[in-house]
């Protein structure tokens, strides 16, 4: 039995036993790996993001009533509320984003129904991949299937963007979200967060994607975003005082910013210009993805992963020596953080034929130097959230 069948199967066995019934929908969403970009998208930047083969599934019935019930298979825990009634569970994290998702959509006017699910996820959690996202959209498209209403997936995306900032209380710009949503096998994205557009980029053949977690707690992530985020914000608004064309941080040229950048908190100044200078690079790195240019590719990377630990100050020591590693290792042609930052997961662009002493070496000599067991698995881009048939056994 492949993969994809025995996770079908296990999903089905473990519905009937909760349930007693086997599901009629089924739903996926990806998660996704930014290549470069990061922090741009609250500041109305660009993004370069692709989806990744590894999903949540959501597996339901239909309800007759308002009730919805989620069991994850994962955690083995359960959240069950009613559609006209919802709170955020204080106690279940997780549940929030179904709840979220069922808040948005209900405020939005969509005629939900209700219904018995259970998920399941190969994202891993708090690594950076967007598990979160993933699980916003295949819920989201999960209330679509049962609903029987139709929503546009850069919609859909705003919505889950939307849940996360204020039914869970995270201040997430757009790129999680639309990359699960929007998502495509075979290309990156190149994400306009302002206009919530995209144009496809394709990544030259030979080249693959690896990501490498470091396997370390992401555990000033959340608190730290929120500080950056704000830093950007009061850099965007002193230069909205001075230019009425500015109102997010995408909107100040290099000459601007090097004419008012002593007047600014150190802190301040520091945040701003990597943002600026992380926005030039995702156009660049998306063409020298396509070409093929390795050179361009580890010089791009290199100078973003020396902005994110010395400018936006986001790295920790587990991941200077991923870096390190993974750029000794056979077939490594660049390498950067990915996500927030503050640990988590990393990615690497390697020769595809080199994948299997990549991995060995990364495996091995970043065990021996930060005392942790990684987990290293390359990517390919997926198609975004969606109804499937899952595959029979």
């Amino acid at each position: 039995m492949n993969e994809p069948a025995r996770r079908a199967a296990e999903m089905s066995a473990a519905f009937s036993a909760r349930y007693g019934d086997t599901p009629q929908l089924w739903t996926r969403a990806p998660g996704r790996v930014d290549l470069m970009g990061s922090h741009t998208d609250y500041n109305h930047g660009f993004i370069l993001s692709m989806t990744i083969d590894r999903d949540t599934w959501v597996a339901a019935r239909p309800r007759q009533d308002r009730t919805v019930s989620v069991l994850s298979l994962d955690l083995g825990a359960e959240t069950n509320f009613s559609l006209d009634a919802i709170a955020p569970d204080p106690e279940q994290h997780w549940a929030n984003y179904v709840r979220g998702m069922a808040s948005v959509l209900c405020d939005a006017g969509y005629p939900l129904r209700g219904f018995d699910a259970l998920i399941h996820t190969t994202v891993p959690v708090s690594a950076g991949l967007s598990s979160s996202a993933a699980l916003e959209m295949a819920v989201g498209r999960m209330f679509e299937a049962v609903g029987g209403f139709t929503i546009d997936a850069v919609e859909l995306a705003v919505l889950g963007q939307r849940a996360e900032n204020h039914f869970v209380g995270v201040a997430c710009g757009i790129l999680d979200q639309y990359t699960s949503a929007v998502g495509k096998a075979g290309c990156a994205l190149l994400l306009d967060a302002r206009t919530i557009t995209s144009s496809d980029a394709p990544i030259a053949d030979g080249i693959t994607v690896v990501i490498c977690d470091t396997c370390t707690k992401r555990e000033l992530a959340g608190s730290e975003y929120g500080v950056r985020r704000a830093q950007c914000e009061q850099g965007a608004a002193y230069f909205a005082r001075r230019y009425p064309d500015v109102t997010h941080l995408r909107d100040v040229s290099f000459e601007r910013f090097e004419a008012h950048a002593a007047e600014l908190p150190d802190a301040v100044a520091r945040r701003c210009r990597y943002i600026l200078e992380e926005n030039a690079r995702v156009p660049a790195l998306a063409a020298a993805l396509t070409a093929g240019d390795h050179i361009a590719i580890h010089q791009l990377t290199a100078a973003s992963f020396a902005g994110a630990r010395d400018l936006y100050e986001i790295t920790i020591p587990e991941m200077e020596i991923m870096l390190k590693t993974m750029l000794a290792a056979p077939g490594c042609i660049a390498a950067r953080q990915a996500g927030a930052g503050f640990g988590g997961c990393m990615a690497a662009f390697v020769i595809k034929e080199k994948i299997e002493p990549f991995v060995d070496f990364v495996a091995n000599t970043y065990t021996s130097g930060a005392g942790i067991e990684p987990r290293i698995y390359p990517v390919k881009s997926s198609p975004g959230a969606s109804r499937f048939t899952p595959p029979a056994a």
